[in-house]
């Protein structure tokens, strides 16, 4: 059974997209605390139109945008234009591994061939192009597929 289809960047984007985290410092005109700054920026960030998703964990804001590398600076001029500043920030794009593991609910690695305690069967296939060697399919598309047994 095929799981999903589509090139490796359109599976890790359908899935989960790319992941900014940023630890906000106090803002620079109210001088408030770093807890009421990471949450004025939460909110103001939510409702940006390139955020899909805005989690606090730690102190820092896990957002979850559709294209990171154009998301960055919107979010910055965002944050800068209210006055709140950061300490560190970064960009995370999810693997292929992220994205069977979604798809599935488990890892690629689970399944892999001498993993002491696999009872799972014999292991999903990876179907397509779009990962290395081609899969010698030549003349491919560059689509990747996951394909599995339930």
């Amino acid at each position: 059974m095929t799981v999903a289809v589509g090139t490796p960047d359109e599976l890790k984007r359908r899935v989960s997209g790319d992941v900014v985290t940023l630890l906000v410092n106090g803002s620079a005109n109210q001088g408030s605390t770093s807890h009421g700054s990471t949450e004025a920026a939460r909110s103001l960030l939510a409702v940006s139109p390139v955020v899909r998703e805005v989690a606090v964990a730690d102190g820092s804001l896990r957002l979850t945008v559709e294209h990171g590398e154009e998301a960055l600076p919107v979010l910055l001029r965002t944050l800068d234009g209210a006055g709140i500043t950061m300490s560190a920030i970064s960009l995370s794009r999810p693997t292929l591994d992220d994205v069977f593991l979604t798809l599935t609910g488990r890892s690629l690695r689970d399944d892999s061939p001498g993993s002491a305690g696999s009872e799972a069967g014999p292991p999903p296939e990876l179907a397509g192009a779009g990962v290395a060697g081609n899969g010698g399919n030549a003349g491919s598309t560059g689509n990747a597929g996951f394909t599995g047994e339930e």
